[in-house]
């Protein structure tokens, strides 16, 4: 949890929000034929010189992307951006690449559709952005990115060039994207005994490269009017290295003196091909069936070397090999009818074959060679069959008016064999019921409930090591999906075109919480801990500032906090789940300045602290001062966009304090604490980015 007066920051920002929205004049809202749906010409957007629909996008009022949460199966897990209407059929490619690729002159119109909307893939959300692109478009386009980084002790570069055409009638675009970093951390620990006395000091530097090759294809084809035919497909290449080295003081009685250095270096890397598509058949203007496939796999390795060397020269080394694959391959069939203009249906029929295959070889050297280390769980392979059902109304009963309900079944049967064997047998029931009202054109409230099943990650059925941290978790063959009942409730005022006042609370009940639990009083584990429950109150306010001065500048204010209650599994007592982040605040500014072609502005973001619970020790983890980035870009050069900007301003800085105990946790019995400082350093980066 946050501190109160980071509470009352967040109370007070949300207040200065609304004063600024209820002092605004109010204009009307475009005029449309369904009430839940806002249309923004692309007339709208001309004051920001967007050139691709991700730049039309970022500027709707009230809505930032989402890829996509963390339930089981591809229909539970979509984003919140269409395009004409329907979602991309991939799950590796991000919005955000989907839109770049797409120049702003394809784009027709932006629709903001708030509440379900019949004839729409919805699929549960309730806040969509729909692009539509122009029909008969046979122009040949271009678009392009290239951008380059100045890292810490690195200059990285990245880019992509994207073509679309005309193909026998079908649209194709091709392209091929590089992606790249090169982190660098500078890290300080100071570790204290039982008795607060500081006992050893070290200071670690570690050097990141990552790069990675993505080409990548999209086929889309309006076979007559009844039939369109969609098909993507994406290949990945990637590798990330690391060196890293630490050296280690002894401290006594205030004197300090050399104990130790060490040296770790890491190579990973992998490969990966994703192929997704989807058919549709419209009977009638109001019947349509889609059938969906996707199929992904994945190979990836890694080797890992850390050795320590003392005053006596070499002492001991441990070796750290792993690989992996995985493979996933989806089915899913959806029926639409619209009966009427109140009342439309939807079902679908979803099955999944999920595999992952993880192999873990440890072996330690003191001198006389690397003598292997067994752990339980190191080699593993786990096969998952999934099946799903589901059906849902869309219904409308009274003007302004909008509900949604629906029910799901799953069943899913994984099975593990390998250093451990398993097989288990699960079944969900998953109903979900939401209503919107649509009070006028300014005011929307909205209310939902839905039981979620979460999705779990096969890697933690088998064991991982970290040996920086000195942490090992087994794989538990155990593990079952965490499930939550969600109430969430939300007020919406709209200002004029561009202002937007959010206030929105919600309220988790959950069983078989995801957190770590203890095996055999030897290791940790990631599993399942029993019941538990969260909660979080969040306001998000779009401020148009022309009337303080700042023409054509948006103030977007965003802040919340929560809290979350388990029962630890060791002590029996209450605390908060380990991981989760409750409490937060942002301040986002741009302003366009028109006469000039050119934009400004700012973004700084601050969370609270998260907390950890383990077998041998308890961790919490908070930043420093927060991310602030700045930035400045301009569109005098037609058809490109040109940005330069500051990351990370603040250096921002990353706190842990760690506890280990002498026994297990429960008993209280505190053998040292470490104190860790990183610091990840700033970056500059310019960016351009255009279309011919």
């Amino acid at each position: 949890m946050q501190s109160g007066s980071a509470k009352l920051f967040n109370t007070l920002l949300s207040g200065v929000a609304a004063i600024a929205l209820l002092t605004s004049s109010a204009s009307a809202q475009q005029a449309v034929e369904n009430e839940n749906i806002i249309v923004y010409p692309i007339s709208f957007f001309d004051i920001y010189n967007p050139v691709t629909a991700l730049d039309m996008v970022r500027q709707i009022p009230a809505f930032s992307i989402n890829s996509g949460g963390n339930a089981r199966g591809f229909g539970g897990n979509a984003g919140n951006v269409l395009i004409n209407g329907e979602r991309p059929s991939t799950k590796s490619t991000s919005l955000q690449d989907i839109l770049q690729r797409i120049p702003v002159d394809r784009v027709q119109k932006i629709e903001l559709v708030t509440g379900a909307v019949s004839g729409l893939d919805m699929r549960g959300q309730t806040r969509v952005v729909n692009v539509t692109l122009v029909e008969g478009d046979t122009k040949t386009k271009t678009s392009w990115s290239f951008q380059i980084t100045k890292w810490p002790k690195r200059v990285i570069p990245s880019g992509e060039v994207t073509q679309s055409f005309k193909l026998l009638g079908a649209d194709v675009t091709l392209g091929i994207q590089r992606n790249g970093g090169a982190g660098r951390v500078t890290a300080t620990r100071r570790l204290f005994n039982a008795n607060d006395d500081l006992f050893e000091s070290r200071n670690a530097r570690s050097q990141m490269q990552f790069g990675e090759w993505q080409p990548h294809f999209n086929i889309s084809k309006k076979i007559n009017d009844k039939n369109t035919f969609n098909l993507n497909g994406k290949y990945w290449n990637w590798k990330w290295t690391r060196v890293r080295i630490e050296e280690t003081d002894s401290i006594n009685a205030g004197l300090s003196q050399f104990d130790r250095f060490d040296f770790a270096n890491a190579n990973n890397g992998g490969t990966g091909i994703e192929i997704g598509g989807d058919f549709k058949h419209e009977f009638d203007n109001k019947r349509s069936v889609k059938f969906i496939f996707l199929q992904r796999s994945g190979k990836n390795n890694s080797n890992n070397l850390f050795e320590t060397f003392d005053t006596g020269g070499f002492a001991r080394a441990t070796r750290v090999i792993s690989s992996g694959s995985n493979n996933e391959s989806i089915l899913r069939s959806v029926y639409n009818w619209e009966r009427d203009d109140k009342n439309s249906f939807e079902a679908s029929i979803e099955g999944a074959l999920n595999s992952v295959d993880s192999g873990l070889d440890i072996a330690s050297d003191t001198g006389a060679g690397f003598v292997p280390i067994i752990l339980p769980v190191s080699n593993n392979e786990v096969k998952e069959k999934r099946a799903e059902a589901a059906v849902s109304w869309i219904a409308k009963p009274y003007s302004g008016w909008t509900f949604e309900t629906g029910l799901k079944y799953e069943i899913s049967e994984i099975s593990q064999s390998g250093d451990a064997t398993n097989a288990r047998t699960f079944k969900f029931w998953k109903p979900n019921f939401s209503a919107t009202w649509e009070r006028n054109r300014r005011d929307q409230v909205s209310f939902s409930v839905r039981r979620d099943v979460g999705q779990l990650n096969f890697n933690n059925f088998a064991t991982s090591i970290d040996i920086i941290d000195d942490q090992t978790n087994i794989g538990n063959i155990e593990l079952k999906p965490e499930t939550k009942w969600n109430a969430n409730l939300s007020f919406e005022r709209k200002y004029g075109e561009k202002g937007v006042l959010t206030i929105s609370g919600s309220h988790s009940w959950k069983s078989d919480v995801f957190d770590r639990i203890p095996i055999n009083n030897l290791f940790d584990a990631p599993g399942n801990i029993g019941k538990g429950r969260s909660w979080q109150i969040s306001a998000d306010a779009r401020i148009p500032t022309d009337k303080f001065g700042l023409k054509n500048g948006i103030l977007t204010l965003a802040g919340g906090f929560g809290d979350s209650e388990v029962t630890d599994p060791l002590t029996g007592l209450p605390r908060v789940q380990s991981f989760r982040v409750d409490d937060f605040y942002s301040i986002d500014f741009r302003q366009e300045l028109t006469d000039w072609k050119m934009a400004w502005g700012f973004d700084y973001f601050h969370r609270s602290a998260s907390q950890a619970a383990f077998l041998f020790s308890q961790r919490k983890n908070y930043n420093g001062p927060g991310d602030l980035d700045v930035f400045v870009e301009t569109t005098k050069v037609k058809g490109t966009t040109i940005r330069f900007s500051a990351e990370n301003i603040f250096g921002p800085t990353n706190f842990r304090e760690r506890t280990d105990f002498d026994g297990t946790r429960d008993l209280g019995i505190i053998r040292q604490t470490e104190f860790r400082r990183q610091n990840f350093g700033l970056r500059f980066r310019l960016s351009l980015r255009g279309t011919f």
